[in-house]
């Protein structure tokens, strides 16, 4: 793909999310009644939170303020992959109900229409929570944000989004090899992630090594924290310096993800074929 092609469909791609934001906005009321739901939702896991340290001071040596720090960094980019990166869940519709024979016949990458093929607009309201969870808990802990720390929070927040969209796509690709596959084993995998807003090292060595290196959902936050928050020592079984690729592992499972994806798009021929 030439940098000019790649321009021409980002520029189309944001078009046609603020496209379906738009949309959105025109339902004042279900809008807010979105965003609010979320609040609601998100608010209930930090409430869980906040109670269990009323009766314990620490969980695996991490403190409550440290905790949720690492439920922002979840609640982030999952809220962002929702509003801007939400069509794949569709995909099986599309493929076993015959749209995805018209997205083929555009002159546009049918991934990127699958991207784009539809919006959740209450991700905004997980985004914005996370944002003042992660603020609120770094003025607590003392967090200082040096330039290394801002680049090092930003790019892993944007490859967290990555991780997420890809696991998402290769997920929901198996719908290209299963006859009417429903939306379990996607809802399986992306409930793995809820894993990811808690210390790690709370799990067994086959959960950690799983949430590494199979589903790397803990490069999401336990492995940024770990570098973010000064906790080094606490890199479990594996190298300290995971904490600082984290960024990495996201074009990492986008890779996977896009052979999954051609190996799909290779064998499909058709709607009921």
């Amino acid at each position: 793909m030439t940098l000019a092609l790649a321009a021409r469909s980002l520029r189309l791609y944001w078009r046609l999310q603020l496209l379906h934001i738009r949309a959105y906005l025109e339902y004042e009321a279900d809008f807010w009644v979105g965003i609010l739901a979320m609040f609601l939702r998100h608010g209930a896991g930090i409430a869980f939170i906040w109670v269990l340290f009323d009766s314990v001071k620490e969980v695996a040596g991490w403190t409550k303020w440290e905790m949720l720090f690492l439920y922002a960094l979840l609640l982030i980019p999952r809220g962002a992959t929702e509003l801007i990166a939400n069509g794949q869940w569709q995909l099986g519709n599309l493929v076993h109900g015959g749209e995805f024979d018209r997205l083929l016949l555009r002159p546009v990458s049918p991934v990127l229409q699958v991207f784009s093929y539809t919006s959740a607009i209450h991700g905004l309201g997980s985004a914005l929570l996370g944002v003042a969870v992660l603020a609120t808990a770094s003025a607590k802990l003392g967090v200082v944000w040096t330039l290394p720390n801002a680049l090092l929070l930003v790019v892993t927040l944007c490859g967290s989004v990555v991780l997420i969209s890809a696991v998402t796509l290769a997920t929901n690709s198996i719908s290209f090899w299963v006859p009417a596959a429903t939306g379990a084993f996607p809802n399986f995998v992306n409930n793995l992630t809820e894993l990811a807003k808690f210390p790690i090292t709370i799990y067994g060595m086959l959960v950690q090594t799983v949430l590494t290196f199979a589903l790397p959902f803990a490069f999401i936050s336990y492995y940024p924290a770990l570098s973010l928050l000064g906790r080094h020592a606490d890199a479990t079984a594996f190298p300290v310096w995971l904490a600082y690729v984290s960024p990495l592992a996201g074009p990492a499972v986008a890779l996977v993800a896009s052979v999954i994806w051609r190996r799909g798009l290779a064998r499909y021929q058709g709607a009921g074929t």
